[in-house]
């Protein structure tokens, strides 16, 4: 499959609230809100099971240190504005989220970026299908389950779910790709669900319901 740090298509800081009040039952989902730094972009809502656990932005930056010798890698962080993770196993891992092998429970993945000035004229719906995993060059390895063009306001992008094998020998997984450009074009957002293609059936509907509640507020002033 892609590389590791290609899961992690730029990278920061995020808040979760929605503890349940005292003395009521827990609900069913936390939900998130992320907001940029420098980027130049708008704040993102979205939800996740009560039971998916979240990983701090420290943990995350932990999970990430070894890619500073990497370059490219080392660049695309310092371009990302937040990031955000989760993990539905039992005994969750950012190797499940960040890491090349199928995960067997979903995982999420979201994050801000500002594109490279030599990425802005390249950013086509073509380039947003291809921002995980180079999905025009997989051929007949790759199976489109849901392929459409979407908006959020001013924010244009693409909304693809395939499933594919990342390695021989390894387990086929399903992918829930969300990938939008800011209004201005200058910075990408990036909502990554994915498990195995079995974990992805049974789930199907706790994955909808993060991706259905994916919200772009964008900065008017942005």
């Amino acid at each position: 499959m892609a590389r590791a740090q290609s899961l992690a298509v730029g990278l920061v800081v995020l808040a979760a609230f929605g503890a349940a009040l005292s003395g009521c039952a827990k609900p069913d989902y936390n939900y998130a809100q992320l907001s940029p730094s420098t980027a130049p972009a708008g704040n993102v809502y979205f939800k996740v099971p009560q039971g998916w656990s979240q990983f701090t932005a420290e943990d995350i930056a932990k999970a990430e240190s070894s890619w500073s010798t990497d370059v490219t890698a080392k660049n695309l962080l310092a371009a990302t504005a937040w990031q955000d993770a989760y993990d539905a196993a039992p005994e969750p891992s950012l190797a499940h989220v960040l890491g090349t092998q199928t995960p067997k429970d979903p995982t999420v993945f979201a994050s801000l970026r500002t594109l490279f000035q030599p990425e802005k004229s390249g950013a086509t719906t073509a380039a947003l299908r291809d921002m995980v995993v180079p999905l025009s060059t997989l051929g007949s390895n790759v199976h489109i389950l849901t392929d459409d063009k979407i908006a959020q306001g001013p924010s244009t992008g693409v909304h693809v779910v395939f499933s594919y094998v990342p390695a021989v020998g390894g387990a086929e997984q399903t992918v829930d790709q969300t990938a939008l450009l800011s209004a201005g074009k200058d910075a990408v957002y990036l909502l990554l669900v994915r498990c195995s293609s079995e974990c992805y059936s049974k789930n199907r509907d706790a994955i909808n319901s993060v991706t259905a509640s994916y919200t772009i507020q964008e900065d008017p002033n942005g």
